[in-house]
């Protein structure tokens, strides 16, 4: 019989918020300063990992390796900037707020672990009036591997004193699903399709349902409650 789960940790962007038009917003501008030109769809087909890997991906296309590896600081700290600026145009999920409500009630550690950046995650966090439902908030600034490796996870099942066995990792991409994979976590895909969209978003549901892992659409998140208790 399997272990019941008591700890619940959340990805950010796509999961619990819809962050497009302040994540995907900054990264354009911030990129134009440099005379770099991308597009929304540009953005998605390479999105996560952090702003470090997604703002170099592009610096190195249009300047090579060496000039984009010393733009990169200014750059990431510009996109940074741009995207607190835009804070309140971060939108809440449906049914979030009432779903962390209803897993703090009932005693389930909670957490957010994201490839976002520290300073983003508080100030989306507090927007929305929710910092307070997690017990632990791990970002890009708290690991030297990024998703899918798994060490987000294992430092939030650790500062949480709790077993990986006991926890499921709720996200919406391919780096969510693979990390928990990569660790033996128990997994839910939030089918949002902010940011994963077209064949990889067929793709991503087709490995959960391959893996075994329940799927809950954007309009669904209040469901995953049922999940975890079951």
């Amino acid at each position: 019989m399997p272990n019941k789960i008591d700890t619940v940790i959340f990805d950010l962007d796509g999961t619990l918020v819809d962050s497009q038009p302040a994540a995907l917003g900054a990264t354009i501008e911030a990129l134009s300063r440099y005379d770099v030109w991308v597009t929304a769809e540009d953005l998605r087909e390479v999105f996560g990992g952090g702003a470090r890997r997604l703002l170099g991906h592009f610096l190195e296309r249009d300047f090579g390796k060496g000039p984009a590896d010393e733009m990169l600081e200014e750059v990431v700290k510009l996109r940074s900037s741009l995207q607190l600026d835009l804070t309140g145009e971060v939108v809440l999920l449906a049914g979030v707020k009432d779903l962390l409500s209803s897993l703090k009630e009932r005693g389930f550690k909670l957490a957010v672990a994201t490839m976002s950046s520290r300073v983003v995650v508080n100030s989306v966090l507090e927007h929305h009036g929710v910092q307070a439902y997690f017990d632990a908030t791990f970002s890009v600034d708290d690991v030297s591997r990024i998703k899918p490796d798994p060490e987000i996870l294992t430092k939030t099942i650790e500062r949480l004193g709790r077993q990986v066995d006991r926890a499921i990792y709720v996200g919406d991409s391919s780096h969510d699903l693979e990390a928990a994979v990569d660790l033996g976590m128990a997994f839910v895909l939030v089918d949002s399709g902010l940011y994963v969209r077209g064949e990889a978003r067929e793709k991503l549901c087709t490995a959960a349902q391959q893996n075994g892992f329940p799927i809950v659409g954007i309009d669904d998140v209040s469901k995953i409650a049922n999940i975890v208790r079951e």
